[in-house]
């Protein structure tokens, strides 16, 4: 049989390209820097790094932003990201509405819509999500070819590689992945991610998590899920669905889930359980100051005012959370026998109740587990709130396009 050599040439511009992406990457995570520093990074010697730059230069991937401080002699030249290289389209989809928002390279948000399409299980849902990100980007004048791709996160059991979310099969028909789909309409490149992964890749690269190693990230929404950080990599498992928190059965004699099984943690601590169990309060008598906040129109009842009441001090809802925290925190104290963390990041529209939330959910880590877990433990509100979501799917989506560009 013959031999295939590989030209010395490819094997130069495996390397070289290695070497772009790589450089980009640590651009886009870690800001400006000099030629001197990226050689190093790198590997590479000063004519290879200058001769890497200037063709980045020519392909408009980066552009001198300044000097940086000198030890001795000329200050050094700074090269960066040009942010006006792309936009990127990244849509927030979930249960209750969906956002559509325009980042530039640099993560600013340019552009932002919340429009009123909840996630349902049938076509309908992506016909008025095309039709909505179409009129979203003719209104403000953004023609596609400007686009570099698209970030889609969403809840439910995604497999990424596959481009498939097995919780809403019935949004495509039948075997056509949701990521083929998106393709043909806008296209572009797609990635789709789940959105608890998603929080977590934007918490480890922007907020609490950054540059710590084992991480859990608890996202409180219409569901409950959990990232995890293990060496500082996002665990995915085997087929992606790692970290589904919410559907651990907690209550045998409990409620059906919305995903067929009885008692699941959702059934007690998601954002639709804590609005339930409020109305059945009402409805029951208790005395709380939700009724007057919703003008007696308890179908208008949601979390937001349920959080308002906490902070204004009303009881009754101050309970309401206290359970929802200390029945997390019980489900959390097991998901820190398993994966020893150093810090969990509470995220989710219920993390907006600050330590209303995050005191129970410590207290209850404190009784369920072993002393020695917590030693090097801290709880924190997520510091980004809902936007590192946002922008772990941008982060997501750049990693992803750069490893395609460059492969």
């Amino acid at each position: 049989m013959d031999l295939v050599v590989e030209e010395p040439n490819s094997v130069i511009d495996i390397r070289k390209n290695r070497i772009r992406s790589n450089l980009l990457l640590h651009l886009y995570q870690s800001g400006d820097t000099s030629i001197n520093k990226m050689a190093r990074l790198f590997h590479a010697s000063i004519p290879s790094a200058t001769g890497i730059v200037n063709e980045l230069i020519r392909e408009g991937w980066i552009i001198e932003t300044g000097t940086g401080p000198a030890r001795a002699g000329r200050p050094p030249v700074l090269y960066g990201l040009n942010s006006k290289k792309y936009l990127t389209l990244i849509m927030d989809i979930n249960r209750h509405d969906t956002q559509l928002v325009i980042f530039d390279l640099h993560n600013q948000l340019i552009l932002k819509r919340k429009v009123d399409i909840r996630l349902d299980d049938s076509s309908t849902f992506l016909e008025q999500l095309f039709e909505a990100s179409d009129d979203f980007l003719k209104s403000n004048n953004i023609n596609v070819s400007k686009l570099w791709g698209i970030g889609v996160s969403m809840p439910g059991l995604i497999n990424s590689s596959q481009g498939i979310n097995l919780t809403y099969l019935n949004l495509t028909p039948p075997g056509v992945p949701l990521v083929s789909h998106l393709k043909k309409h806008f296209k572009l490149p797609v990635c789709l991610f789940n959105d608890t992964k998603a929080t977590t890749i934007g918490e480890h690269r922007f907020g609490f998590a950054r540059e710590k190693s084992q991480v859990l990230t608890i996202n409180i929404d219409w569901g409950v899920g959990l990232g995890i950080i293990i060496n500082g990599e996002v665990f995915n498992g085997a087929s992606g669905f790692a970290g589904e928190l919410g559907h651990i059965q907690v209550k045998p004699d409990g409620l059906l889930c919305h995903c067929g099984k009885i008692g699941c943690l959702d059934t007690i601590t998601s954002a639709i359980a804590l609005i339930r169990r409020a109305k059945e309060g009402i409805n029951s008598g208790k005395a709380t100051i939700l009724s007057q906040i919703v003008n007696n129109n308890l179908d208008l009842l949601d979390t937001s005012h349920i959080i308002e009441a906490v902070h204004a001090g009303d009881e009754f809802s101050i309970d309401l959370l206290s359970t929802v925290g200390t029945e997390l925190g019980k489900g959390l104290a097991t998901a820190v026998h398993l994966f020893n963390p150093e810090v969990i990041i509470v995220g989710g529209l219920l993390a907006e109740a600050g330590p209303f939330i995050s005191n129970p959910i410590e207290q209850a880590i404190n009784k369920y587990c072993l002393s020695d877990f917590k030693n090097s433990l801290s709880i924190h509100i997520s510091k980004l709130g809902a936007k590192a979501r946002l922008l772990g799917t941008q982060a997501h989506l750049f990693e992803h396009l750069i490893a395609k560009e460059f492969s």
